[in-house]
């Protein structure tokens, strides 16, 4: 199929957009907690005690878990919103713009004490915390939902939906890897104390000068993507009705492949964020220098780049992004299991993250595109098109992911004492604790890819060929309706 006109500047303008999103996600889901745990009641800086301390992180995590499961509950009604918007700049571009903006504002918030309130009157910081959390969360779904649900609308068909799939992980996997490389030299560059010990990174000024430029970051990529990217006209996305409530719902229920790539997804998603979110402790507190994880950070955005370049010619030599799934998911397990046993020796260490890390922009494809796929699919067996509300189903997933998380990494801190103050030293003089945080870090992850792999063998249908058969199916309805239209009113 030909491509539309102005194709090339839409997928320019959809990548800006990407980067700028996955900056921020990548600081709220990965470096929030971080900075939760290790500089904002930290007993050096405040003059709290140890106990407070550890009091006032786990209230804070649990805090973060709640919100995120209540939030899960709105998002497909946020879909809704989203698929029910009518503007002239059509139903996507106003809620990016509009999230990106708010967002930005309350993540530099949340990378702050609030005027020192955290020490000074915690209960009043903790209650701030959670409206201003509550506020962004709610903005980034909004822009979330609209920023990936825009996919089938710029457009049509499963190998131009590839090229945008293909240019936006690019640019997000670029935007991630320069967060990882970047966020320790940023904190010790803009903090006052400029601490040379391996345990602390910095203090809440460089912090906040990170969460800033975040901020920025991404609402400039959110404004790109608004002015620039352009939405296709067919007659499958003419060929819908309002949504309601219960049409949210049912579109989400009747979809059968939408929720079973939606669990194992979920699966899959939950163990990469648990482990993703441990590396920085891992060099922090295992190995014991974490001036070395920026050397994470580059091998992401060299080995991000070849792995979404290879996506097409993988796809193709596994046959379809089903067995690409698979194959991913096991030599991502072999990767954890290499890391896993690396101990402090940094070469194996990186050997086990460059097999972890590799097939992941991968995967994200595999199912993005499948999950975009069951646009049609849903459309062919409910008779509505609900864009908004299937693209949520990813975001949503990916926010669980992240509420998990937080709450696996903000306990395990406190009961392995990797908070505040700890030393790779104090951890490991602790019988068992790195032991314990292994088991967290690598473990869980194992478990839940292994269950991935099995829902996904067992369940997820929808392949390239099984959705160009649906968009033929759908089609010829929409002929064969129009047929009827035209006689009826002759």
């Amino acid at each position: 199929m030909e491509k539309p006109k102005g194709f090339g500047k839409t997928l320019f303008a959809y990548a800006c957009g990407a980067f700028g999103h996955d900056v921020f996600y990548a600081a709220l889901s990965s470096y929030l907690i971080m900075f939760i745990t290790s500089q904002l009641f930290n007993p050096g800086y405040t003059g709290v005690s140890e106990a407070t301390s550890e009091k006032m992180i786990a209230i804070v995590t649990t805090m973060l878990f709640i919100l995120r499961f209540v939030e899960l509950i709105i998002d497909p009604m946020i879909g809704g919103i989203v698929d029910n918007t009518r503007s002239k700049w059509g139903k996507f571009k106003p809620w990016i713009l509009f999230g990106g903006t708010i967002g930005s504002i309350t993540i530099v918030l949340l990378f702050t004490d609030l005027g020192g309130l955290s020490t000074s009157n915690p209960m009043l910081y903790i209650i701030l915390f959670v409206l201003i959390f509550a506020v962004l969360d709610i903005v980034y779904s909004f822009k979330d939902i609209a920023f990936w649900g825009m996919i089938p609308a710029l457009a049509t068909n499963s190998s131009q939906r590839e090229s945008v799939g293909i240019f936006a992980r690019i640019a997000s996997t670029l935007g991630q890897s320069l967060v990882t490389f970047s966020i320790v030299p940023i904190v010790l560059f803009f903090s006052k104390h400029q601490s040379s010990s391996s345990n602390v990174i910095g203090d809440k000024q460089g912090w906040l000068a990170f969460a800033i430029i975040v901020a920025v970051v991404s609402l400039v990529g959110g404004i790109i993507t608004v002015v620039g990217a352009r939405e296709q006209d067919s007659a499958l996305r003419q060929a819908g009705e309002k949504t309601s409530i219960m049409t949210v719902f049912r579109a989400i229920g009747q979809n059968d492949q939408l929720l079973w790539i939606a669990v194992s997804y979920g699966l899959f998603a939950i163990g990469n964020t648990i482990c993703t979110a441990f590396i920085l402790y891992y060099f922090t507190y295992v190995f014991g220098d974490a001036s070395h994880f920026a050397i994470i950070g580059s091998l992401n955005l060299a080995i991000g780049f070849i792995s979404v370049a290879l996506f097409p010619l993988f796809s193709r030599i596994f046959k379809g992004r089903k067995n690409l799934f698979f194959a991913g998911v096991s030599v991502m397990i072999i990767g954890m299991l290499i890391f896993a046993l690396a101990d402090k020796n940094l070469p194996t260490i990186l050997v086990g993250y460059v097999l972890f890390f590799f097939p992941y922009p991968m995967m994200f494809l595999c199912i993005l595109l499948m999950i975009t796929d069951s646009v049609e699919y849903g459309q062919l067996k409910t008779g509505t098109r609900s864009e908004g509300v299937t693209l949520c189903v990813r975001p949503l997933l990916d926010k669980l992911a992240g509420a998990i998380s937080n709450g696996v990494v903000g306990f395990t801190a406190i009961w392995v004492a990797m908070t505040n103050n700890a030393t790779a030293e104090s951890v490991a003089a602790v019988p068992g604790s790195v032991l314990k945080f292994k088991l967290m870090m690598f473990g869980v992850p194992i478990i839940l890819f292994i269950l991935a792999i099995i829902v996904f063998a067992k369940k997820v249908k929808l392949t390239e060929q099984f959705h160009a058969k649906i968009v033929e199916q759908l089609c010829n309805k929409l002929s064969v309706a129009n047929a009827e239209t035209s006689q009826h009113t002759k």
